[in-house]
């Protein structure tokens, strides 16, 4: 693939590490000139100086042949220029960095591939370092208000027990059980079992009601 990252910061440099290590041809479009030629030396990425905002820059990162591009200055509004930028481009696949996660929807209102809070990310982690052993927190959504969660069925009361049985929130849904290196994807009728590990979409609020029922 023909990549293109604009914004070369620590996110921006590592991405494009592994990128070229695996075998994709990637352009890092940075704005400050030290930085660039730091850049330059040290990967294997074709670097240009240049403000990704400014579409005279793209066409010299080959912007018209992109099969992807990544955006991951810190500036939000930077960021949101670009994007727009960008459609008129065609290009197909759009990633962006969300700085401010208040302006999520933002992002996701201009239909790119992805929007991602490194925030987020790093609320979820904690999350998972303070209640391991319980839940997993696979990441937060709409604005923190819902998790996507991961947990070990371990109630012994709920064996057997079909899913519909087991009075789960109504603010929750249990999305995805992994069995024995299968994938399910379960309806009301499917039947929980001891050591499923489960993918379930709740309200935040309704985490600990989630965790009573199916840890136990």
């Amino acid at each position: 693939m023909y990549i293109v990252i604009i914004g070369g910061g620590v996110a921006g440099n590592t991405l494009a590490k592994h990128l070229t290590g695996e075998g994709h041809e990637v352009v890092i479009v940075e704005r400050e000139e030290e930085r660039a030629k730091t850049l330059a030396e040290g990967t294997d990425a074709l670097v240009i100086h240049g403000d990704g905002s400014e579409p005279e820059i793209l066409k010299d990162a080959g912007i018209e042949k992109a099969d992807a591009v990544a955006i991951l200055t810190r500036d939000d509004n930077t960021n949101l220029t670009i994007i727009q930028i960008l459609k008129k481009f065609d290009v197909k696949r759009i990633v962006a960095r969300v700085n401010d996660p208040n302006k999520q929807d933002l992002y996701i209102g201009l239909d790119i591939a992805a929007a991602i809070s490194p925030i987020s990310a790093m609320v979820s982690y904690f999350k998972n370092a303070l209640t391991l052993g319980k839940v997993r927190s696979l990441v937060s959504i709409a604005k923190g208000k819902a998790e996507i969660i991961e947990l070990t069925v371990s109630n012994e009361k709920i064996e057997g027990k079909r899913i519909e049985d087991i009075n789960m929130p109504k603010s929750a849904m249990i999305g995805l059980i992994y069995r024995n290196g299968d994938v399910i994807i379960p309806s009301g009728e499917e039947t929980l079992r001891i050591n499923d590990l489960l993918t379930v979409i709740t309200k935040t609020e309704g985490i600990k009601d989630v965790v009573s029922i199916l840890k136990g």
